[in-house]
């Protein structure tokens, strides 16, 4: 008689009984039983590939910080993205990203190579990761930071970003990455603006938004 079937009975199901979820099936099922219990909503769905968890604005020009909270642990790596960045400033400075209200700049580190005006450059600093010289009352910016590993406190926090503004103002293009030194599961991201002067708080139309990626 076939591994899995019990003497006397027509059929049993293969391997241990177990209790259909949301989240998890853990043995095989006919097909009958899949139908049935996807027809109730019960059957788990695939992984999503990327998924919303929230999103912040558009600003108001109140603040130089925009947080992320209480961040769910279940995926492997979140993306932030950052929409019609603007700040009433025209003087060059950047955006920082701070982690667990982390505010020790030595515990962070960078490297970027960036394009401004056309004319290429790159810097590197033990600091907190910037997206820099952007954006401000000329040009709308852009950034996407994808953040690798969050959720797992044995491992370092990594994070690559690339952005940019318009070109028709003296635009900018960067791409940089960094890495945070400190191993500890990341609950909250906060996006800082350089300077805490009203010149450098978020205005409209800016907004963020926070996507989990993957399954941990």
């Amino acid at each position: 008689m076939p591994t899995g079937y019990e003497s006397g009975k027509t059929w049993s199901p293969i391997g241990a009984q177990a209790t259909v979820s949301t989240s998890a099936a853990s043995r095989v099922w006919t097909l009958n039983e899949v139908a049935a219990y996807e027809g109730a909503g019960t059957w788990p769905a695939p992984a999503t590939t990327m998924e919303f968890i929230a999103k912040v604005g558009p600003a108001d020009g109140s603040t130089n910080t925009v947080s992320f909270t209480s961040i769910p642990q279940t995926y492997r790596n979140l993306r932030i993205v950052m929409s019609n960045g603007r700040r009433d400033s025209s003087a060059n400075a950047g955006i920082s990203i701070q982690y667990n209200s982390d505010v020790t700049a030595a515990n962070y580190g960078w490297q970027v190579m960036y394009a401004l005006g056309g004319g290429a450059s790159a810097q590197k600093a033990a600091y907190f990761p910037p997206y820099g010289d952007m954006p401000n009352s000329q040009n709308s910016g852009y950034c996407i930071w994808d953040i690798g590993q969050y959720s797992d406190s044995s491992v370092g926090t990594t994070c690559q970003w690339q952005a940019g503004t318009d070109v028709r103002n003296n635009g900018a293009l960067l791409a940089g990455a960094n890495g945070y030194e400190v191993a500890s599961a990341v609950t909250q991201i906060d996006v800082v603006s350089s300077y805490t002067t009203s010149g450098y708080y978020f205005e409209a139309p800016t907004t963020f938004a926070l996507f989990g990626i993957g399954g941990a």
